[in-house]
Parts: structure tokens; C-alpha cells; sequence
């Protein structure tokens, strides 16, 4: 479902891209892993191989080099704080030919007024960052396409950026992503930003908001194409609402594809607004801390394009969701999250489509139909109430493990699964403290990649003859390996450093130098793995306009 972001490429390739950049003059190639991701266009920097970001900065205020970058992206350097924020301002009143300014989880805690000097910026990126909310307000940059937003708390609301004063001047917008309306007519004044193809906002529960926010989505009916309503109200106090008031959205969008409803208002239900009538273009939907009624889910069940669903934290009038044949017949991702739900029901030939399906249920509740589900080759699964699914699904090729607490008996069910090819084991998916797992003869015939993260599984033991097709493995300290000379096509590792002093142990380095395949072996810190985990979670894999980004195999 989602957009590639990264790859690793062969020696043969990376040369061809090398020099094709050289000549084109698109990236820079000459400087080190450290800094070449942040500088990407082309700059003539003379910068030393051993340079890092932070050396960087302390010599910005001296440079004459800087003043013809374009693309600079700064995510995740914590370098800006206490005598170094100025650095920030330095870089708003030096480059002034920015197009592109990433200071995604970073550690600035404010925006110069400075940053108005980039006339020329065309994304802002500000994503998990600690920015005050009025830090934003004062933003005016006419050639602005995108603004992306959001605090490190997504559940804190009071703490997202809010939409600037002078939005309606900034015509060119198009992502206006995770920002808050502290005025109403803030809201009314979006509806002038044309060419505005994605919206997120965070509006109270007034009525002046509610109506400027349908007025100005009503003005963009022919140009937005996604949509993002979070309203901070934790769900519904009634079991029914009403629907909106429908006069409030004289036009409805033409062309959305993607809608996301976080909250309730006590005005009614946004829902139906958006997926009755004309619009039949809905290929994405999270609802999340709202109402689904019974009708709601027939008519979801008929859009012609829906692929992908979420339903998070959401309380569903009858209880239970009813997947009757025929129906969702688009739908390839489901994600089903904490809500409140007692029966899942998959009849022959619904969603017949469907590829993944995430669930992470808190409380009992039966499901079936699974083993209809021909398409599904992705299962997440993330509580202990999941874990009967195992048997039924026996159609899945890679499988992930949460919360499960199963018992080592339900490695050997898995074992025998003749189409799994990946398996991903993470924490609580085993219970207890002291699990020693060994992998039989003829086991896991089929299985390529093996990642555990779970202090459960004290030690994994590959037997000769098991899981002959193993190609790669991602582990960390809680766990140890031993017979991996025994795996024919092993070719990757990794080990996740989870803290001060891991180090992959003497033995595991000694199997790793003495495997006939030589395999690779990368240690990935803990910012390497957060940020993993931070990409996983993201709504929407185009929210950001991130640059391609490839790398040398090693």
C-alpha cells in the first residue's frame, strides 16, 4: 500500500547512477555517508570525508559556499539546542535559495522570524518536532507548496502548528498537513489556496469552525484529492448521532481519494457526508475515536475504488463487522484497532481482495471467516486475543507477532505453514521469560527473512535441514543464534543495538567470518530503528515530498 522510499543497490548500478549524476549535475557525489544525505542537489561544498553534520554548523557563519544550496534536509540531527539555535537562523539568512528545508525530529524548539527570508522555499517539513503552535502562525512564504506539520505528541492537540495568519496569500500551497485552526475564519481563508491537494486540520468543536471548514472544503471540491479531520473530542457520547448538516457542504469533492476522521463533533456524523451521493473515488478511509453505524458500513462496503481501511478506537453501533459476500470487492489492507467490537465475520467471496490485514484487539472477540480470504498473504497480529487466527490462515506468506503471548506449541503450527516466507517475531509474541526455540528438519522450508525482537526468546537453534531457504536475519542481544553455518543461503544480518554497550557477541562474529556465504553483517542503532518504526506508523505514505534516497550495497 505503501510508496518506495529507499533501496540498496549493486556496485554495477551504483556506479551507472554515480556517473550519470556527475554529468547531470543532480547530486552530489563526492561527499561522505555522513553528509551526503543531507546536501542532495549538486552545491560545489568542499567538504572534508571526515566532516560531520554538527562541523558543519559551527563553521556556517564564516561560509561563502552555502548561498547557492537549494535542497537541504536535516532529519534527525540534534544539534540546535541551548547556544546552537542559532544555527537555524543562520541557515534562513544564508540560503536564501532553499527550495527544500526537512527539520523533521529534530530538536529545534522554535522558528526564527528569519524563516520569511526563504522566498524561494517550496517545502517545509517540521514533522515531530517540539515548535511551539504559534511558531507557525507568523510563516508567510508565497512560493510554499508544502507545510508539513505535527508535534512528537500526536494526542496532544493543543500542541499542533497552527495555520498561518496569512494563509490565503500563499496560493500555491499544496499540502497543508496537521495544523490547527486557532480562528474560524482561518479555516474560511484555506478555501482560496486552489491548488491545494491535501488538507489535514485540527478544529475544536464549534459550530463557526465545523461550517468554515465544509464551506472551504466545498470551495476546493475540484482539487483536493486528500483529506484530514481531527477533532479533539475523545468519541461519541451517544450511541446514535445525526448526520451533519448537509447544507453545510454544498459541493462535495470530486476527486478524493483519501479520508481520514479523527474524533467526534457533537453536531453529527462527518462521515456520510463525504461517502454518499456522486463520489466514488474513496480509495483510503481512517476513522478513528468516531461512530460507524450499520448503514455507514453498507454503503463503505459498495465504493467501487476503497483499498484500504482503517478503523481505530472506534464504536460501532451493532458491535460487530459483517464482511458479506460480494462486497469490499477493492479492498486489499485492513487494520482493526482497539475498538469495540465482539464478531468479525469474513463470508465466501468478501473482500475477496484483500492482501493485509492488521489487528490489535483488546478485548475477546471472535473471528471467522478467515480462511476464505484467498488473496491474504500479510497478517499482523497484535494481542493475545489474535492468536487462534494462526490456524486458519493458512494462506499468508508473512506473518508479524505483537502482544500475542503464545506458547512454544504454536511455533510448531507455524512451522508446517508451507507459504511463509517472512516471520516476524516482536515483543510479548511468546510468552514467559525463558524460551529457547529450535528449528527442525523440514521446518520453515520456505521462510526468507527472520526477525526477532522479543526478550522472550532467550535462543534460537537452527538444526540442519531447517529453514533451507533463510536468507536473512534481524536480531538483537535479548536473543542469541546458534547453528547458522547450517543455513545454505544466509546471506544478511542484523543486530539492533537497543543499548549503551550491545555489541554483537565474539562466537556470533566468529559463525558470521567462518560461513561459507560470507554474509553481510550491519548494526542498527536506536535512532536507525525509531525512525523504522516512525515510517511504519505514518498515515500517509505522500505526505511528504522526501527525495528518493539510494545506497551503495555493502
Amino acid at each position: 500500500m505503501g510508496k518506495v522510499k529507499s533501496c540498496v543497490v549493486s556496485d554495477s548500478v551504483h556506479g551507472f547512477i554515480t556517473t550519470i549524476a556527475r554529468k547531470q549535475h543532480i547530486v552530489e557525489t563526492r561527499l561522505s555517508h555522513h553528509l551526503a544525505r543531507h546536501f542532495s542537489i549538486f552545491n560545489d561544498l568542499q567538504l572534508r570525508s571526515s566532516d560531520r553534520i554538527d562541523q558543519f554548523f559551527h563553521g556556517l557563519s564564516k561560509s561563502s559556499q552555502v548561498s547557492l544550496l537549494k535542497v537541504l534536509d536535516l532529519e534527525g540531527c540534534r544539534c540546535f539546542l541551548e547556544k546552537n539555535h542559532r544555527y537555524l537562523k543562520e541557515i534562513c539568512s544564508k540560503m536564501l535559495l532553499l527550495k527544500y528545508l526537512s527539520l523533521r525530529r529534530t530538536d529545534i524548539t522554535q522558528l526564527p522570524s528569519e524563516i520569511n527570508n526563504l522566498r524561494e522555499l517550496e517545502v517545509l517539513d517540521i514533522r515531530e518536532t517540539n515548535v511551539p503552535p504559534h511558531a507557525t502562525a507568523h510563516i508567510l512564504l508565497l512560493k510554499l507548496k508544502r507545510l508539513l506539520a505535527g508535534h512528537i505528541d500526536p494526542s496532544n492537540f493543543e500542541s499542533n502548528p497552527q495555520i498561518p495568519h496569512r494563509i490565503d496569500k500563499m496560493v500555491n500551497m499544496e499540502v497543508l498537513y496537521n495544523v490547527k485552526a486557532k480562528q474560524s475564519h482561518d479555516l474560511k481563508d484555506i478555501g482560496r489556496l486552489w491548488q491545494l491537494r491535501k488538507l489535514g486540520v485540527v478544529i475544536d468543536d464549534k459550530d463557526n469552525h465545523l461550517r468554515n471548514l465544509l464551506k472551504a472544503i466545498s470551495d476546493l471540491h475540484e482539487c483536493l484529492c486528500s483529506l484530514s479531520i481531527t477533532i479533539p473530542v475523545a468519541g461519541p457520547h451517544e450511541a446514535e448521532l445525526p448526520e451533519v448538516n448537509v447544507s453545510y457542504l454544498k459541493k462535495h469533492p470530486k476527486i478524493l481519494e483519501s479520508l481520514s476522521i479523527k474524533g467526534t463533533t457533537q453536531k453529527g456524523r462527518l462521515l456520510p457526508l463525504f461517502i454518499k451521493g456522486d463520489n466514488n473515488k474513496l480509495a483510503k478511509i481512517t476513522l478513528c475515536h468516531t461512530l460507524l453505524s450499520q448503514d455507514d458500513l453498507e454503503v463503505l462496503a459498495k465504493l467501487p475504488k476503497l483499498r484500504c481501511v482503517r478503523l481505530q478506537h472506534i464504536l460501532c453501533t451493532e458491535h460487530k463487522l459483517n464482511f458479506k459476500k460480494g462486497e469490499f470487492g477493492c479492498l486489499k489492507y485492513l487494520l482493526v484497532e482497539d475498538s469495540d467490537l465482539t464478531n468479525i465475520t469474513f463470508e465466501d467471496e468478501a473482500a475477496s481482495e484483500l492482501e493485509k490485514m492488521v489487528l490489535s484487539i483488546t478485548s475477546k472477540c471472535s473471528i471467522s471467516g478467515v480462511d476464505c480470504l484467498l488473496n491474504l498473504k500479510e497478517l499482523e497480529l497484535n494481542s493475545s486475543f489474535c492468536g487462534s487466527l494462526l490456524d486458519d490462515a493458512k494462506q499468508i506468506s508473512k506473518l508479524t507477532l505483537r502482544g500475542t503471548l503464545l506458547e512454544q506449541d504454536a511455533l510448531q503450527t507455524l512451522a508446517k505453514k508451507p507459504n511463509i516466507r517472512s516471520l516476524l517475531l516482536r515483543d510479548k509474541s511468546f510468552r514467559g521469560s525463558q524460551n529457547k526455540i529450535t528449528l527442525k528438519k523440514d521446518e520453515f522450508l520456505w521462510l526468507n527473512l527472520l526477525a526477532v525482537d522479543c526478550s522472550a526468546i532467550t535462543k534460537i537453534v537452527f538444526t540442519r535441514g531447517s529453514a533451507p531457504r533463510l536468507e536473512k536475519i534481524v536480531w538483537s542481544s535479548s536473543t542469541s543464534l546458534s547453528g547458522i553455518n547450517k543455513l545454505p543461503r544466509l546471506k544478511e544480518l542484523e543486530f539492533n543495538l537497543n543499548g549503551v554497550g550491545d555489541q554483537v557477541p565474539v562466537e556470533m562474529r566468529e559463525a558470521i567470518k567462518n560461513h561459507k556465504n560470507k554474509p553481510s553483517l550491519k548494526l542498527n542503532g536506536p535512532e536507525t530503528q525509531d525512525k523504522a518504526k516512525g515510517d511504519e506508523q505514518e498515515d500517509d505514505d505522500d505526505a511528504a515530498t522526501s527525495s528518493f534516497c539510494w545506497k551503495k550495497q555493502v
